[in-house]
């Protein structure tokens, strides 16, 4: 299941939990070249975090997802309500 992080309806952050666990559990049993795509949909579902959801929860949530795949890199946090954050 993937879905549009551009247009991301509110209910969504409140199952943001499941759903990156949706996206993290089957990736960890691959290898790292096919788990790329996974961890950029994360990062990218991270920026529309950070810019449309106030909870630090989901976004840490996602992070998180991020790490158990391989992903050190860190997201900007840029202009939202945690971009100081």
């Amino acid at each position: 299941m993937t879905i549009d992080v551009a247009s991301t309806p509110p209910a969504f952050w409140d199952t943001v939990a499941e759903h990156v666990a949706a996206q993290v559990t089957p990736a960890i049993k691959l290898g790292p070249h096919s788990r790329g795509p996974i961890i950029t949909y994360l990062r990218d579902l991270e920026c529309a975090a950070r810019h449309e959801c106030e909870s630090r929860q989901a976004i840490q949530i996602i992070a998180s997802g991020r790490h158990l795949l391989g992903d050190q890199s860190s997201v900007e946090p840029g202009e939202g309500p945690f971009s100081r954050t």
